[in-house]
């Protein structure tokens, strides 16, 4: 009795731990190791780091791993019962371990494939902590008792969606106090670095001879911000059809309405359009699936209508600015990302097998272009082709099998979860964060795992 106390004790903690890891990922509180350097500059994507956020990952999971493999049983049924997710994380592990060896810098590619499974092992805590049931004939090998094989979702799961909810709250809060005040303050604490409209580096929108700072949160960029709003906003509108307590649902709404603001302020073409993308697919998810839920969608799109233009007439000039292509820095923008897809091609074209190592499409333009500076070395604006240019077809198609079996049984168990899924996915071609940088890469994997639960 005394061991299975000590036991729902440490579970109980795991799931406080995990929630409060949800809560911060968005904060880049970290020590450096090792500083990268590339070009006599300043290089993040070689640069050494320990995250506040994955010391307690890493908590998290140890405690996980006591909580569940420390039975002679469980180790039996990893092994007994093979099923898809284990033949297809076997071919990922073979794909990735040659990638990696082929390498053009092998400890970099190393520590990128280490944030994957990073990733991949906080997804399969939030699933497992999120339900202990067999999903359409996929035995779960830590399910030992039969008996137990329909037992329904338990309620963690939804308190996760809330933290990670939550989170992104407090990240809009944040987005809006740095727009209005056109400062993004320094902390050590936070992971947080100066940002002034008036330096040259930092994002920004221009017109006239003015320079407007877009928001940055506690990310690095501001489309990093915007593509977190963005499936968060998504999430929110989940949350709000599932509240059946009529002051938890204002209580929602006040909430979004800060997500939306934040994200409006990124002024991140990319996610502004992963959000409509995911709104879509979701009114389609309602039509056709879940008509009660319509007019809860309607108010809710009316309300976010509302915010939106709230913002749009009070800083109209901004946002005007934004779209004008002309725009000089808009118009470097867009010529830059053009470049960016016409040189990924030509280093497909030299390593399509492999790729040039996972992590290192950076490392392999500096030895290519010797004379950039090092700012001006940035991975490709769309994970799908930075994938494939790092880790060549094999790579590219082991990732595909393994995210579209979690998809697959997000769509066939949750399909009112799809919409999220939908605006991940669209995220990802505008914006190399998700698959470049320890935080995108881990969310990545977070948001797979909160919708692979069966709904009651």
């Amino acid at each position: 009795m005394e061991k299975q106390n000590r036991g729902l004790i440490l579970q109980e903690v795991q799931h406080v731990l995990a929630l409060l890891f949800l809560f911060l990922l968005p904060w880049q509180t970290r020590y450096i190791w090792k500083y990268g350097q590339l070009n006599g500059g300043y290089w993040e994507y070689g640069t050494g780091s320990l995250y506040v956020t994955e010391i307690l990952l890493w908590v998290i999971l140890v405690l996980f791993f006591v909580n569940n493999f420390l039975k002679k049983e469980v180790w039996v049924g990893l092994f007994k019962n093979k099923n898809v997710f284990s033949l297809v994380f076997a071919g990922f592990l073979a794909v990735v371990g040659a990638s990696v060896m082929l390498s053009e810098n092998f400890g970099i590619s190393y520590n990128y494939i280490f944030r994957i499974l990073e990733g991949m092992a906080i997804m399969t805590v939030l699933f497992r902590s999120g339900q202990s049931v067999i999903l359409n004939g996929v035995k779960d090998p830590l399910n030992t008792n039969e008996r137990d094989s329909s037992v329904a979702f338990l309620p963690q799961n939804d308190r996760y969606v809330v933290a990670i909810w939550l989170g992104a709250v407090g990240q809009g809060a944040l987005a809006i106090y740095q727009f209005l005040t056109q400062h993004v303050f320094a902390s050590k604490w936070l992971g947080m670095a100066a940002q002034e409209s008036y330096n040259l580096g930092p994002s920004v929108i221009q017109f006239a001879d003015q320079r407007w700072l877009r928001a940055y949160g506690s990310f690095g960029s501001p489309n990093s911000l915007g593509i977190y709003l963005a499936v968060l906003f998504v999430l929110g509108f989940i949350l709000y059809f599932k509240t059946q307590i009529p002051r938890y649902k204002i209580l929602i709404s006040v909430g979004q309405l800060f997500i939306l603001s934040g994200l409006l302020l990124s002024f991140s073409r990319g996610a502004w359009l992963a959000a409509l993308v995911g709104l879509a697919s979701l009114f389609i998810v309602l039509f056709f699936k879940q008509k009660d839920f319509l007019r809860d969608f309607i108010k809710q799109i009316v309300f976010a209508l509302g915010v939106a233009i709230f913002w749009i007439i009070i800083f109209y000039p901004v946002f005007n600015a934004r779209f004008n292509l002309q725009n000089r820095l808009e118009a470097t923008s867009v010529s830059e990302r053009k470049g960016q897809y016409s040189e990924s091609l030509s280093f497909i074209k030299l390593n399509p097998i492999f790729g040039v190592g996972p992590g290192v499409y950076t490392f392999a333009l500096a030895k290519k272009y010797p004379d950039l500076a090092s700012w001006q070395l940035q991975p490709i604006h769309n994970i799908y082709l930075l994938i494939l240019v790092e880790m060549g077809i094999f790579g590219m198609l082991a990732i595909f099998l393994s995210v579209a079996s979690i998809a697959r049984l997000i769509l066939k168990n949750n399909l009112i979860y799809a919409p999220v899924l939908t605006a991940l996915f669209a995220s990802g071609m505008l914006d190399h964060w998700l698959a470049s940088l320890f935080t995108g890469m881990v969310f990545w994997w977070v948001v797979l795992g909160l919708g692979l639960k069966k709904n009651p």
